[in-house]
């Protein structure tokens, strides 16, 4: 096959120029850098009105990770932090749960599969982030996942 140390070079270097232009992807431009923004008012019923949060959303697709910046402000203590496949008034199963804050802030990353990162940054606005506390079990703060900028 190659027999010469010349053609195995060539072939080399071709094989890493190719890799290097992003040969064998998909050709699909997908977001990596996502976020929501939460409020009180994106809950039926609304649920804490004064409260807000943001959440920055990083997918890493070599490693399938997702990892989340959660800020939230002016809502009780935290009982969860969950991502939900929907839209608004959707309510389904939780596909990532995230740390919540001690301090209203938290960094968290979870390894999630290829598919749904694929899926998330394909949709974003198919995915919502969704804050309980003790005085809001069903939702204090809630919102839709976007491409960030």
């Amino acid at each position: 096959m190659l027999k010469t140390k010349s053609r195995r070079r060539i072939v080399a270097a071709l094989g890493g120029a190719l890799m290097l232009a992003g040969a064998g992807t998909t050709g699909t431009a997908m977001a990596r850098e996502l976020r929501a923004v939460l409020n009180g008012d994106n809950l039926t019923p609304a649920g804490d009105t004064d409260g807000w949060g943001r959440v920055a959303i990083n997918i890493d697709n070599l490693l399938n990770r997702l990892c989340a910046d959660v800020e939230v402000r002016s809502v009780g203590q935290v009982t969860d932090i969950k991502i939900y496949r929907g839209r608004d008034g959707d309510t389904s199963d939780p596909i990532v749960d995230l740390q919540s804050p001690d301090d209203n802030d938290s960094n968290d990353c979870d390894t999630i599969g290829d598919e749904l990162a694929d899926e998330i940054q394909a949709s974003p606005a198919s995915f919502f982030v969704l804050v309980r506390t003790a005085e809001f079990p069903q939702g204090a703060i809630r919102g839709p996942i976007e491409p960030s900028g």
